[in-house]
């Protein structure tokens, strides 16, 4: 994943595993599909002409089994319907590698944790 660059795609349908886990997502399918290192970043999200923060995790969610690779943006203070959207992301720094964890509740401690020092760089 390039810093500085901006990506394209649109949101697309996913598990709602991170609405479950209070993280809403942003499913998003790019359309010139990227090869990227799975972790987490902190990002710019461009929504409707409108700014805003995000947390972007590229990865397979191996805490919960499964091995698809999702690309998801969880936008920060922000609660609107955006299916089928175009939106627009620009990387600015990794936070973190994928990793596995023990149960969901030590993910979401983490998701709390990543999510604090993001906007924290962002501010």
């Amino acid at each position: 994943m390039e810093t500085g660059r901006w990506y394209r795609g649109i949101v697309v349908h996913g598990l709602q595993n991170g609405r479950k886990f209070g993280f809403p997502t942003a499913n998003v399918q790019l359309y010139k599909p990227e090869s990227f290192e799975k972790g987490v970043y902190a990002c710019w999200v461009e929504v409707s002409n409108r700014l805003f923060k995000g947390m972007l995790y590229i990865g397979t969610r191996p805490t919960l089994d499964l091995t698809e690779l999702s690309l998801e943006i969880h936008i920060l203070d922000f609660d609107e319907d955006i299916y089928d959207m175009d939106i627009s992301f620009v990387v600015v720094e990794k936070i973190r590698s994928e990793q596995k964890f023990p149960n969901i509740k030590e993910l979401i401690q983490q998701v709390e944790r990543d999510k604090e020092a993001i906007r924290n760089l962002l501010d």
